[in-house]
């Protein structure tokens, strides 16, 4: 909680337990052993808006929140003397778990719509696919369709249906004529709903170092935990069913006509990772008052497990309904993630406090993925992100004042630049959304070679920023405290639940989310 008031700016501080994550020398700078645990609240806030399309106007703005619990710092460290009458005055081992990030979030959308329909768009790209074949297991194994399993459940559930040439499709919510036309006849009351959980956890092993009380060095080597969650819901109502005919035909030879009132769909997503980095710190103090620190963590080398579900229902007023759930798929691959640089100076004042700046460099450009059973797999994914990744720069500040000896305020704020990267010139302009093999009207060419990406490259002038604030209760004894509030805001999103088709445009909700954290420090000194 000290950390997390301070907005992270403890690179040249140290002495707290949640801070050494950001500087191993930290952990030198405390006379003491101490064991600290930190409970949290995460509340994730979204303000989110439905259009109809990504240029129409948007409606009114839906709130949403959704709370969570979490443990995100449980620590110990051990200080021993030297006693060598050296420059050694210290060393300390400590072993800490800490939460390095938070992936809560939450939002949704509703509008009408009597365009186009989520179980049309899956009707329009399973088109071509023989009925025979679809939602077979060897529909599922081939690699022409990996990322068609959502159709293949989506014909299995009965969200789309054959009808007439051994290939053709139509959705739940559609209309079909004689002809073999197929549209969506009326209003539909369409919503939707993304939910994330999850945690990166870092568990740490640190030796650190106090020369002297001027110069501190430590040593960390980091094994993150990964544990991460995301459903994405959708479901379309009817507005008026009468409009939504749709005839049965049973096997004895007898048909029913009734209506479409509802259907959904869900994605669900899992993934979990386990990675080891190294990390290098150092804290000067060339002369009184003054804190100069520094550390470098290395790339981490993760190894990343997925697993995914699609599902869905449909219900009809004639008292059908059908649901299920497709295949379930996992794969594994490994992940290397970015280096960092970290800078900072800091000033404090006698035992009135401090104030304390951070500056942090990450290297997304070397991020590479890999698959150790299919060499090569990833070969247009890194080169992807080589091409539209580059650095990002987070600045941090805090300052803590005691107020009297035993209590203090503090408070802090970070901004961090995205490190998404694009490519423009004379009116050509290249995203990495552009930068795509095989999916319809996308660029393959620039990866081929046959076309050329624009000389010039930009970043997206978008951030996230946070602010914290808090207290700390330091008395003489054993126990002490900390309570910190922290709000970070990031960039406005925008989200299409599914693709357009047909020459159409589909709706778009308009996101902007934030994450409150409240934590509570409970530390005990020896």
């Amino acid at each position: 909680a000290g950390t997390m008031a301070l907005g992270g700016a403890m690179v040249a501080i140290g002495g707290d337990l949640g801070s050494i994550g950001i500087n191993p020398a930290g952990s030198a700078v405390a006379g003491y052993s101490q064991f600290t645990i930190s409970p949290n609240l995460s509340l994730a806030s979204s303000g989110s808006a439905f259009a109809l399309t990504p240029s129409a106007d948007a409606g009114p703005v839906q709130s949403r929140n959704h709370a969570a619990f979490t443990l995100p710092n449980i620590g110990i460290s051990a200080r021993y003397d030297s006693y060598s009458g050296g420059p050694l005055k210290s060393f300390t081992l400590a072993f800490v778990v800490n939460s390095t990030y938070d992936y809560h979030s939450v939002s949704s959308g509703s509008g009408i719509n009597d365009r186009t329909s989520k179980f049309a768009e899956l009707a329009a790209a399973a088109n071509g696919i023989p009925h025979d074949y679809i939602a077979t297991s060897e529909f599922y194994n081939d690699s022409k369709y990996y990322n068609y399993w959502d159709v293949a459940m989506a014909y299995e559930v009965g969200l789309i249906n054959s009808y007439g040439d051994a290939a053709d499709y139509v959705g739940c919510s559609e209309v079909l004529t004689d002809l073999g036309a197929h549209y969506v006849p009326g209003e539909l009351i369409q919503n939707s709903l993304r939910t994330i959980t999850g945690t990166k956890n870092d568990i740490l092993m640190n030796m650190a170092f106090n020369f002297n009380d001027r110069l501190y060095f430590g040593l960390n080597i980091g094994l993150p935990v990964i544990s991460y969650s995301s459903t994405e819901q959708f479901s379309e109502v009817s507005k008026v069913p009468e409009l939504f005919p749709v005839v049965f035909n049973y096997s004895d030879g007898t048909q029913q006509t009734t209506y479409f009132s509802n259907a959904s769909y869900q994605y669900n997503y899992w993934a979990s990772g386990s990675g080891v980095y190294a990390k290098l710190g150092a804290i000067w103090l060339p002369f009184a008052g003054l804190r100069l620190g520094a550390a470098y963590q290395t790339p981490t080398a993760f190894m990343i497990d997925e697993s995914w579900v699609h599902s869905g229902s449909v219900g009809y007023t004639g008292g059908q309904k059908y649901s299920g759930s497709g295949k379930t798929g996992t794969y594994q691959y490994n992940y290397t993630s970015p280096q960092m640089l970290d800078l900072s100076l800091a000033y404090t004042f006698g035992t009135l406090g401090f104030l304390s700046f951070d500056y942090t460099l990450t290297d997304y450009g070397h991020i590479k993925y890999e698959d150790s059973y299919n060499p090569g797999s990833f070969d247009f994914t890194n080169t992807a992100m080589r091409l539209f990744s580059g650095v990002s720069h987070t600045l941090r500040a805090g300052l803590e004042l005691n107020i009297t000896p035993d209590f203090s305020i503090r408070g802090g704020y970070s901004i961090r630049t995205c490190p998404e990267k694009y490519y423009y010139q004379e009116d050509a302009s290249v995203n990495g959304g552009y930068y795509t093999i095989g999916f319809g009207d996308y660029n393959d060419d620039y990866y081929y070679g046959r076309l050329d990406l624009p000389a010039k490259s930009y970043y997206y002038d978008e951030y996230t920023d946070s602010f914290s604030a808090g207290f700390g209760y330091n008395p003489a004894g054993s126990f002490f405290a900390d309570i910190a509030v922290r709000y970070t805001r990031y960039p406005k999103t925008n989200y299409q639940p599914y693709y357009g088709y047909a020459g159409m445009d589909t709706p778009q909700i308009r996101i902007a989310s934030g994450l409150w954290n409240a934590a509570l420090t409970f530390g005990w000194r020896f």
